[in-house]
């Protein structure tokens, strides 16, 4: 099963101005708070959500990602099918525990083998927006555009990164020592696509 799809015109759509850095724990409790939703709103007919213990809902519940991460991981070495949406699921748990690097490798390959999905080129983009590398953000969204013109959340994303660097080239030139003029400074406002259910 997909991740959802979110589409709709991009003529249609007015940029939104992007807002700037946020206090980087308070990132993190909303992150965390985030991924406990989408997992315990999530469809429970997948065998990750069967009623057995610990199950992932109960794990991830109890704020357990170290151990949420693990059965996922389990479940991809024992799974011989397309393993897409686990691996996407386990992108977004690699996030929470802080494992940033090996989110980005799990995005960048699952872009190498799904080439046409656009979900991966814009999560990954949204990690090197946080990391004030907004050339390479908007890269992204526009190769995830390729693969899905109409796929809303990166034509979103993608605005708000173009605004972001206007934004900064306008302090820059009326200001060289602004602080906000930083072309490097992070941008955390980047919707995120949330994994969808497990139903094996």
């Amino acid at each position: 099963m997909t991740a959802g799809r979110n589409a709709g015109t991009p003529s249609a759509h007015r940029p939104r101005t992007a807002s700037g850095p946020s206090d980087p724990r308070a990132q993190a409790v909303r992150h965390r708070l985030y991924i406990a939703t989408w997992f315990l709103c999530a469809a429970a007919s997948g065998s990750l959500w069967a009623q057995e213990t610990p199950s992932l809902a109960d794990l991830v519940k109890e704020e357990r990602f170290e151990d949420a991460l693990g059965l996922i991981e389990a479940e991809i070495a024992n799974t011989a099918a397309d393993v897409f949406d686990l691996q996407f699921q386990r992108a977004q748990l690699l996030l929470v525990t802080g494992q940033v690097e090996k989110a980005e490798h799990t995005y960048r390959s699952l872009i190498t083998r799904y080439p046409a999905r656009p979900e991966p080129y814009n999560n990954l983009a949204r990690i090197y927006a946080g990391q004030g590398r907004l050339d390479q953000a908007a890269a992204l969204l526009r190769a995830g555009l390729f693969t899905d013109p109409n796929y809303r959340k990166l034509f979103d994303n993608l605005n708000q990164v173009y605004s972001e660097q206007a934004a900064r080239s306008l302090r820059r030139a009326l200001d060289p020592s602004d602080p906000k003029a930083d072309a490097t400074l992070p941008l955390q406002s980047l919707g995120e696509i949330s994994p969808a259910p497990l139903d094996n």
